[in-house]
């Protein structure tokens, strides 16, 4: 598939306009990376309010 490229795709630095939303306690880094890996958004959830946890994911997203 041919990546789209819009106002919107270069801004986010992304191939294609899909932002997967931070969905509780699901959206974690094994989605997010998912997401990222074929050319959307993804977001890792933080209204848990564990920020230990939420660098936590921040870690293994970027790895």
């Amino acid at each position: 598939m041919k990546p789209i490229q819009n106002r919107m795709t270069d801004l986010l630095g992304v191939e294609y306009p899909i932002i997967q939303a931070p969905m509780g306690w699901i959206a974690r880094a094994q989605l997010a990376s998912a997401v990222s890996n074929a050319g959307g958004l993804g977001i890792i959830e933080t209204s848990s309010g564990q920020l230990d946890e939420v660098r936590a994911e921040i870690i293994k997203m970027r790895e």
